[in-house]
């Protein structure tokens, strides 16, 4: 028996032209009903992924690093997303050409905005021969962030 409204109800007793026909009787959900891209296309808007480029040397102390925000199947978010990235406090971060520095621009705790197209292109800045770690994450004005990935950028010569 089921509750609905503070009554019991008995399986069967409503009437089958009230029920919605989408919904299978017997209350078996039929297997891959709900794909990725369908969970995706639904959360777009909602739910976005931080994936790293490779790192490009610019001179032995500075690196740009791009980013480029997905969505759940791997497709790129058209669309201008706050950001908090640090790295290593051996090192500072700035915003490249894509992008904007909100605050931080300079340091090893940067908040920025990406571009229109989603894309966020970072520099590295560091003058010991290390590998900097450098992560992203979700602030007030964030969707919500799959920031699992981090990126790796190396200075040694």
């Amino acid at each position: 028996m089921s509750r609905l409204d503070g009554k019991f109800i008995k399986p069967g007793t409503i009437p089958q032209d009230r029920l919605d026909p989408e919904i299978p009787l017997g209350g078996d959900i039929p297997p891959d009903t709900v794909t990725a891209a369908m969970l995706a296309a639904a959360l777009r808007e909602k739910f976005v992924v931080v994936t790293w480029g490779e790192p490009v040397v610019v001179n032995p102390a500075t690196r740009t690093l791009p980013v480029q925000l997905a969505d759940l199947v791997g497709d790129p978010v058209a669309a201008a997303h706050v950001l908090r990235v640090t790295c290593d406090e051996k090192a500072t971060l700035a915003v490249g050409v894509h992008g904007t520095a909100l605050s931080g621009d300079g340091t090893s705790d940067l908040i920025a905005r990406t571009d229109e197209d989603g894309v966020l292109e970072l520099t590295v800045v560091c003058d010991e021969a290390i590998v900097v770690s450098v992560t992203a994450g979700p602030t007030q004005a964030s969707p919500m962030l799959d920031c699992r990935a981090g990126a790796e950028v190396s200075f040694n010569p």
